[in-house]
């Protein structure tokens, strides 16, 4: 595990701090903040603009300019200002989490909710209505609003198994691992040759650390369905988390040769390559699921790994970086490992930088701070005596769950 400390709060100063050209574009700037905040948005849309069309490198001008427009509805203009502070500053947090909420807003038009809503308004009591509004909250992973509804069309039809896979899904998704595994149990007795239910039942349990109950409920999923390729991953990843690693292969090979592209299973045998020092076949491995899914950012990241590993840093800094800034600018293990390169090239303000990123998304994602980090020395000497980790090794990485 790496030696993480959390940051004081003072610290969050540093990458979000503004750059100033004048006092006049401050106080534009201020003038601007303050509109929005009184919900004034003709006039701050008109002040921001103005700030930019003085200076057009002002990151907040961007995203203030963005929030306006947001309020305002006009999405496509909001994705755009979004888009151009991400340009400016890459690991612009607040920027990317807005720019998606936009495209979510843009992807997802008013009259596909509204017709949802209009079917439930016109029969009430047909609950595959709910589970049709349920699903379209989970494809915008509103998965809380997902779960409620899923609730609902289960009063209504209270023995329902499809309905109870979908809320188990929904509480997969949320990491109530518990409360799934409890509904999967519950559509299983209702329906024993119910395949995605036993497996996600295993996911569950295998979440848990129930590992005997875990592997029972894969082996009934392929009893039911000799076909079902991820069961073969868990297996793997069981496996591997004993260090049996030629084992684990084994397991990943027989995924493969039922589906051969599982890109979960390819990923995962990469994994134990390289624990293996098999790092050839692990780069040529993680290569193979690019080429099928150039957006598969832990595939990405763990080549990264790879280079850090073997001290080819060029190669790893690159990497990190093609993770950070085209797949997924929230991948906050790139932002760390990036940090750790930097600190050994003696470059610690831009490794104290990273580390502040990383810690700014680990805390959005788990609503903890990481560390407690006082100073960049104590900073430097994290980055120097921790080992960067392959994504999957060290906890279980999260297999894409098969809806029926």
């Amino acid at each position: 595990m790496k030696p993480y400390r959390s940051i004081v709060g003072l610290v969050l100063l540093v990458i979000f701090s503004i750059p100033i050209s004048c006092n006049k574009t401050k106080e534009e700037m201020e003038i601007a903040e303050t509109l929005l905040r009184e919900n004034k948005l003709d006039e701050a849309l008109t002040t921001y603009t103005r700030v930019i069309e003085a200076d057009n490198s002002l990151v907040e001008a961007y995203f203030g300019r963005g929030k306006v427009y947001a309020e305002l509805g006009k999405l496509e203009d909001a994705a755009n200002d979004f888009r151009k502070a991400i340009d400016l500053k890459p690991n612009y947090i607040n920027a990317h989490k807005k720019l998606a909420e936009t495209f979510i807003k843009i992807g997802a038009p008013l009259d596909e909710y509204q017709k949802r809503v209009k079917a439930i308004e016109d029969n009430p009591n047909n609950p595959l209505t709910y589970v049709d509004l349920g699903v379209f909250y989970h494809k915008l992973e509103k998965d809380i609003d997902a779960i409620e509804q899923y609730k609902q069309a289960l009063e209504l039809d209270p023995d329902n198994p499809y309905i109870m896979y979908n809320l188990g899904v929904g509480y997969l998704d949320m990491g109530l691992y518990e409360d799934a595994e409890e509904i999967f149990t519950q559509a299983i007795e209702i329906n024993p040759e119910y395949d995605n239910a036993h497996y996600n039942c295993a996911v569950a349990l295998h979440k848990q650390g129930k590992i005997d109950e875990c592997m029972n409920e894969l082996n009934k999923t392929l009893e039911i369905n000799p076909k079902y390729s991820n069961a073969y991953v868990v297996f793997g990843l069981i496996k591997l988390r004993k260090k049996k690693f030629e084992e684990a292969i084994a397991e990943y090979n027989k995924a493969m040769e039922i589906e051969p592209d599982n890109l979960m299973a390819r990923y995962q045998r990469a994994i134990v390559f390289a624990l293996q020092e098999r790092y050839d076949d692990a780069l040529a491995e993680n290569m193979k699921i690019l080429e099928k899914d150039p957006k598969f950012a832990n595939a990405a990241y763990n080549i990264g790994v790879i280079y850090h590993r073997t001290d080819r840093l060029d190669k790893a800094m690159e990497w990190y970086d093609k993770v950070v800034k085209k797949i997924d600018p929230l991948h906050e293990d790139s932002y760390y490992n990036r940090g750790q390169i930097y600190s050994a090239m003696d470059d610690h303000s831009k490794a104290y930088s990273d580390y502040i990123t990383y810690s700014m998304i680990t805390k959005w994602r788990t609503g903890k701070d990481p560390a407690v980090v006082y100073n960049e020395d104590e900073i430097k000497e994290m980055f120097l005596h921790s080992k960067p980790t392959l994504e999957g090794q060290m906890k279980d990485q999260e297999l894409e769950l098969k809806s029926n």
